[in-house]
């Protein structure tokens, strides 16, 4: 079995300025084989450690996109909605089972009022969450 490559285990991480930035993107542009900006810091680095410089990592996939943070307020709405929605049934249930008929229209028609708000909300905070 031919030798696999050393795996990098160890994470460095700093912050640049934008001058910085811009520094490090035009140097690592400049190279005879462009790099990226992560992969020219790290053989910035090793060369002034005087190590051995590895060839840049062959381009690789972007990652499937990944979906946007919640709206953590909205959602928390929502399930307060929820909640009220669940409530609403167990008295509708109660009441079924106890008088053995269904709650008069307008109760009825409330809990499906609730219920179409919060789907209503779902939807919207749903929306923002793709950009749409």
């Amino acid at each position: 079995m031919p030798d696999e490559p050393e795996r990098r285990l160890h994470v460095v991480s700093f912050r640049l300025t934008d001058t910085e930035a811009a520094h490090v993107d035009a140097a690592a542009a400049a190279m005879r084989t462009p790099r990226s900006r992560q992969d020219w810091c790290r053989a910035a680095a090793l060369h002034l450690a005087k190590a051995k410089v590895p060839a840049p990592p062959p381009p690789r996939r972007n990652p499937a996109r990944r979906l946007p943070k919640a709206d953590t307020r909205a959602l928390a709405a929502v399930l307060g909605q929820l909640g009220k929605i669940g409530s609403n049934i167990n008295q509708i249930a109660r009441t079924a089972n106890t008088t053995g008929r269904l709650p008069e229209e307008p109760v009825l028609r409330r809990a499906a009022a609730e219920i179409a708000d919060a789907a209503r909300e779902v939807r919207r905070v749903l929306e923002g969450a793709h950009g749409d």
